[in-house]
């Protein structure tokens, strides 16, 4: 085998009670084509085997611990300590196909311009069962790259074994992120330069950390998405997640990254007021659906009237109803039952 000419990257390996999978997590990332100078693991305070596992890589590894702190404070604390020119962020529960840093630093240094670089991903479970694709998983539309961003590039990348291009779409992505996410973390590099001290992961937003950090680097600089599977991601209920919670949950907190990013961003409100509005308009009404199917009716009602404030009738019809059965006694018991003989039916 050839030499492997390192690159300027570290990566970021934020990681809580996964001492299995961190394990081989780490040794991706030490099995690529292109090694990067440097690989830092936060343990954000585990009470397994982790603090173990970690130090048989020796000074293959920094590994640093810290009290508990989620997974944006292990990554924040990850930034501080950081050193090279690109950043490249691993869960501990993802794995990287060999050629990821070689073919991303290739095509940031073929595309000067793009301040942070993502791809698609495979999803895997432990049942051997892999889906291919897996961003369009997260969409119930097929995805369009050609409407999200302004460019598409086939670039050439330095692999014998692959003699067709990558196709490159890129441009501003902060104005779409706006409403979905795009971006698998494991699946991203980025420059250092562009993460100045301001842009950090938020701390108290669990579900929508990485959805905010890379919002504010795209507030900025443009994006890159490679048309290809660089990364593994071991999804499901088969592994071990770090946060459960409800779609309500889910919800408040994306309103929450939109109030701390977007409506805290007074060009972009000005010049996309509607747009912001029907956005928050969509997730009320989802809110006040949830609230009616769990019989949660003063959330319901209440997530009903910012709705109705917001002025966004795109989903009227459904949100009559659902004002309706916020103010209908027994209307979630009938939803949910309703909702279990036609699932049973199918």
């Amino acid at each position: 085998m050839q030499a492997r000419d390192p690159v300027d990257v570290s990566v970021i390996i934020p990681t809580y009670n996964r001492a299995h999978l961190v394990a081989e997590a780490i040794e991706s990332v030490l099995r690529q084509t292109r090694p990067p100078r440097e690989i830092i693991v936060v343990d954000d305070g585990s009470t397994d085997d982790t603090k173990q596992v970690l130090a048989s890589f020796g000074n293959r590894i920094t590994a640093i611990h810290q009290d508990n702190k989620g997974v944006g404070g292990a990554r924040n604390r990850a930034l501080e300590a950081a050193q090279g020119r690109y950043l490249a962020f691993l869960d501990s529960d993802d794995l990287w196909m060999e050629r990821k840093l070689e073919w991303q630093v290739a095509i940031m240094e073929q595309f000067p311009h793009v301040g942070f670089l993502f791809s698609d991903f495979v999803i895997t479970g432990n049942k051997s069962k892999v889906i291919p694709k897996g961003l369009s998983t997260w969409f119930h539309e097929p995805l369009q790259w050609d409407k999200v961003f302004e460019e598409m590039s086939r670039v050439v990348v330095p692999c014998a074994t692959r003699e067709e291009p990558i196709v490159l779409y890129s441009g501003r992505l902060y104005r779409a992120l706006l409403a979905s996410p795009y971006i698998l973390p494991s699946c991203a590099i980025v420059r250092a330069a562009c993460v100045t001290p301001d842009i950090r992961f938020p701390e108290d937003n669990h579900h929508c950390s990485d959805w905010a950090f890379f919002a504010r680097v795209a507030r900025t600089y443009p994006a890159g998405f490679m048309d290809v599977e660089t990364t593994v991601n071991r999804g499901g209920d088969e592994w071990p997640r770090l946060t459960h919670m409800s779609a309500a949950a889910k919800i408040r907190f994306h309103l929450r990254m939109i109030e701390s990013v977007w409506k805290a961003d007074p060009a972009f409100v000005t010049a996309h007021r509607e747009e912001l509005r029907r956005v928050e308009a969509d997730l009320y009404l989802q809110l006040a659906r949830h609230g009616v199917m769990h019989s949660n009716m003063r959330d319901a009602r209440a997530a009903i009237g910012r709705w109705f404030s917001l002025g966004k009738f795109n989903g009227w019809p459904t949100g009559i109803g659902v004002a309706l059965c916020a103010w209908l006694p027994g209307s979630g018991a009938i939803l949910r039952g309703v909702r279990s003989f036609v699932g049973k039916s199918h």
